[in-house]
């Protein structure tokens, strides 16, 4: 679950070859890209839904997420997660626990929230797909034959052309979705917004696994 979360929060921009893609869709994402690329940073709030049809399954979550560059911090299901660019924290208030992950061991095909409204730009060839509004639907398909992901639908508004919602359809009936319920750019961030502090957790009795 937590691997979800982080597929679906993300920033990095990169550049990329469209190959034979749509050239409408081209020049959506890369519209996307330069706004991205614009901004100090982003303070997100967001719904993930799961959903099974055929086995009446439906779980829906809300949660929130703070990207400067490769810095996160994102709040899901009352757990914290936090990447300082040396570590990634782990902290789970219910258990009274921290998880600590040196970046060297974090893997660097995973997609996190320092890259996630641009990981499709590797892996994936996209078409127009519907338009509601302002929000034009892009179809993903990945490059490489997936036996979980069928395609993906992300929705990106083009007035602002910021994304505002992921859906991402699986091969054994799951759907995955993120919609982005407030995109906020630009705000004051306190000093420590990215900084662990393991004294005030070692003080409240916490274990720490590093």
């Amino acid at each position: 679950m937590m691997k979800k979360i982080i597929f679906a929060i993300t920033l990095a921009v990169t550049s990329f070859s469209f190959g034979q893609n749509n050239a409408k869709a081209e020049t959506i994402l890369n519209k996307v890209s330069e706004n991205l690329a614009q901004q100090k940073n982003i303070r997100l709030e967001f719904t993930h839904t799961l959903e099974n049809k055929m086995v009446n399954i439906k779980q829906s979550s809300k949660g929130s997420a703070i990207i400067q560059g490769d810095n996160y911090l994102v709040n899901y299901l009352d757990n914290v997660i936090l990447f300082d660019k040396v570590n990634n924290y782990v902290i789970s208030p219910e258990n009274e626990e921290v998880n600590i992950t040196p970046v060297k061991d974090i893997d660097d095909e995973s997609l996190t929230p320092s890259k996630m409204l641009s990981f499709y730009k590797k892996g994936y060839t996209y078409q127009l797909d519907k338009k509601e509004g302002v929000v034009q639907y892009i179809k993903l398909i990945p490059t490489e034959e997936s036996d979980e992901v069928s395609h993906i639908l992300l929705g990106i508004d083009t007035n602002k052309y910021q994304i505002t919602s992921l859906l991402e359809v699986g091969n054994n009936g799951t759907n995955t979705s993120f919609t982005i319920t407030s995109y906020q750019t630009n705000q004051d961030l306190a000093a420590n917004t990215f900084v662990f502090d393991k004294a005030k957790y070692k003080a409240l009795g916490y274990i720490i696994n590093e």
